[in-house]
């Protein structure tokens, strides 16, 4: 996911692999619970392994609903089109572990990956801990032993008590939309999931504020990250989109204004408006922690070389693109809540006004999503949705029932399918006589993977 030729970087060592895995099923059953959001027991078993946390290069800390991992994909190559080295750590992995680990250019391999956890399982001598918890640690200390310019966490779910809140001095930190997802962790409004969220900040550390929502402005997400901010000592000062930044779309590209400064920039490679506004918080940030790499020539390579797989990104070079006849497309996209659904429903509006072509879904959900408010907002644009499965995912919606919930919500030609590959060969059968059409896979991250798994060679956008 993090490095542009992981598929092809990957040549596994099978007993390597075989071993890894044994030991990530492992790790699982360390805590009783999936999620345990505490910090004490994370902050004994990183003193017991020498205190990572507190030996990273300086630290660029994003929480968020949606857009956070996006936003940090975007600053990455923004930072390393300047000379700057970087590490990145990320969950989840679509095709493979080590993509979670990013060090100074390269996704850890298998075999560091693997002795990094074999050394933390063994200081940690069976005690609790979290799979999140012991992975994040490990992230840390691997980030630790190696230089960088920059170290960029990604938050897991929430942010005050996220295992990657450990950090006491970041160098930036940077909240993304908010939106409802992990209501049962977070809280059931907009206000008290921003609360979580804008856990991260810290006194006197610059927080970039990205685009909100209609929704979020009027629930009062902005008065709660004033109210965060101000209650530290000294403030953190928040770079707040429209206050202090913006990003106006134009032809082939969009204005990037902060403070006094304007820039001229093309499109980036991430497909979607939502993208545009995920690059913009990136801009943000870097022209706080870097203004002097804030140079438009360099910018402009970098925003073509952003690399993160499984979110608006159309396929090329799959075996699914020879299931359907010429012409036709197929996009995958692993957002999975209700603010994901809303945006894939914006691109469709948008695919519609630029061709008209005909748009089938291939969905499938954990169960523990909201399907019914991913699913609404695309009920109006799509000819076809076929619901499936994810390939070893135990919680998941069944196809069936996630059936009745599309029909309920107004889906027309409504099917099911076992897999992915058979729901894009029935839909290629159904409209083999008709106009060429766009298939959006949808509505996991563990279904993004699982198409990405079948790939051996790089899919565009990778």
């Amino acid at each position: 996911m993090l490095h542009k030729n992981l598929h092809n970087k990957i040549a596994p060592n099978p007993l390597a692999e075989a071993k890894l895995d044994h030991l990530l099923q492992h790790l699982w059953s360390l805590h009783s619970k999936k999620i345990d959001l505490s910090l004490d027991r994370l902050y004994g078993f990183l003193e017991k392994i020498g205190n990572p946390h507190l030996k990273l290069p300086p630290v660029i800390h994003a929480a968020g609903t949606n857009g956070k991992g996006s936003t940090l994909a975007a600053l990455r190559a923004l930072l390393e089109s300047s000379g700057k080295t970087v590490h990145f750590y990320s969950s989840p992995h679509l095709v493979h572990p080590t993509e979670r680990i990013y060090l100074a250019g390269d996704s850890i391999s298998t075999e560091d990956m693997l002795t990094l956890l074999e050394e933390c399982l063994e200081i940690n001598n069976g005690l609790p801990i979290t799979f999140f918890e012991i992975t994040t640690a490990a992230a840390m200390l691997a980030m630790s032993r190696v230089p960088a310019d920059y170290c960029l966490l990604e938050t897991g779910m929430g942010g005050r008590l996220d295992a990657t809140n450990v950090v006491p001095d970041p160098a930036c930190t940077i909240i993304t939309a908010i939106g409802y997802d992990h209501t049962e962790f977070l809280g059931n409004s907009l206000q008290q999931i921003a609360r979580e969220k804008s856990g991260i900040m810290k006194p006197g550390v610059p927080c970039i504020i990205g685009i909100q929502s209609d929704e979020a402005l009027k629930s009062g997400v902005l008065e709660v990250f004033h109210e965060i901010s101000t209650g530290l000592s000294p403030n953190a000062p928040l770079v707040q989109y429209g206050a202090n930044w913006s990003i106006d779309p134009v032809a082939n590209g969009f204005i990037f204004s902060i403070h006094d400064c304007k820039f001229s920039l093309p499109q980036p490679n991430l497909q979607g408006d939502h993208q545009l506004r995920n690059t913009g918080a990136a801009l943000a940030t870097l022209h706080v922690i870097e203004p002097e790499c804030f140079d438009p020539e360099k910018l402009s390579t970098a925003l073509q070389d952003i690399h993160w797989p499984g979110r608006l990104q159309k396929l090329g070079m799959h075996p699914y693109c020879a299931m359907v006849a010429d012409g036709w497309e197929i996009w995958l996209d692993g957002g999975h809540n209700e603010a994901a659904g809303r945006v894939l429903a914006n691109q469709a509006e948008k695919w519609a006004r630029d061709d008209g072509r005909p748009l089938d879904l291939v969905v499938a959900k954990v169960s523990r999503k909201d399907a019914a408010g991913f699913l609404r907002p695309l009920a109006p644009h799509a000819r076809n949705i076929t619901l499936t499965t994810i390939e070893n995912e135990e919680e998941m919606h069944d196809p069936e029932k996630l059936a009745e919930t599309a029909r309920d919500l107004g889906f027309q030609n409504v099917t099911t399918a076992p897999a992915p590959d058979n729901a894009i060969g029935q839909i290629s059968a159904r409209y083999k006589d008709g106009p060429p059409a766009r298939i959006l896979i949808c509505g996991s991250l563990y279904l993004a993977g699982d198409v990405l798994k079948t790939n051996v060679i790089p899919t565009e956008g990778l």
